[in-house]
């Protein structure tokens, strides 16, 4: 197969997709980011023909993503398995800790919320607001588990929310570190004055960090319990995920 036809294979779009959703990039970064480092014009043939909605900045030749792909992220919600299936593991969470519970997936610098439970503990699958990925438990959850979209956030500068916030990228991948190595991240006022939080990543059956499910509470928080009940739901959601096929239901969730 030549160079050219392996740039057409459905999988080269998948992956095009998902760089942009790191970060907007050249032909030639996406070209290294997917192990091609030949051709990058045919790639960059490729970016237009493939993704009309990839947006070029002419002045540096980075292709990014634009506002009408909002649409079809909110079709993609409406059909998608995942809010779907994790919407009873949200609610799982608020049971077992009485606290705010949601799920979040990576979006460029940020993670976005697609699952968040209301003050009764019911789970409301939409799209939420956008918030930072390296001063919140999410994103930090899912920071951990991903190496390029971590390569990519620590390349640019970080901004600080708070007087806790940390922006220097050794004391980040060194929490990222801490954070792999006892299974959920935590968040102490760094994006929000006095906002606690844990979350731990949710895994696709490739091992991969898709999502991350956590609570928050504006108060004290009992991090290792609480952080314990966030990575047990996850690990159950991943399970979930895992098991599911389109013509049997995912398992019950259970206390």
């Amino acid at each position: 197969m030549s160079y050219t036809d392996d740039a057409d294979r459905p999988e080269r779009i998948v992956e095009l997709l998902d760089a942009l959703s790191d970060t907007p990039v050249t032909s030639e970064t996406h070209a290294w980011y997917i192990g091609h480092t030949r051709n990058a014009s045919v790639l960059e043939l490729r970016l237009a023909a493939l993704v009309p909605d990839a947006q070029l900045d002419e002045p540096r030749r980075r292709y990014a993503l634009t506002p009408r792909l909002v649409a079809v992220a909110g079709q993609w919600l409406e059909h998608s398995e995942l809010p779907r299936l994790a919407a009873p593991f949200v609610a799982l969470l608020h049971a077992r800790t009485s606290l705010t519970a949601h799920l979040v997936v990576p979006s460029y610098d940020r993670v976005v919320c697609l699952v968040h439970s209301n003050d009764a503990g019911v789970p409301e699958p939409r799209l939420r607001e956008l918030v930072p990925a390296h001063c919140t438990a999410g994103g930090k959850a899912l920071l951990a588990g991903r190496e390029r979209w971590r390569r990519s956030l620590l390349s640019a500068p970080l901004r600080a929310y708070t007087e806790r916030t940390v922006t220097d990228p050794g004391a980040v991948e060194r929490e990222t570190s801490a954070t792999r190595e006892r299974g959920y991240a935590i968040e102490d006022g760094e994006y929000r004055p006095g906002v606690r939080a844990v979350a731990a990543a949710v895994r696709d059956r490739a091992g991969n960090a898709i999502a991350a499910i956590g609570v928050s509470v504006a108060g004290d928080l009992d991090v290792e319990t609480i952080g314990s009940d966030a990575l047990r739901t996850a690990g159950e959601l991943s399970t979930a995920l895992v098991e599911y096929m389109p013509s049997q239901p995912a398992r019950s969730p259970s206390r």
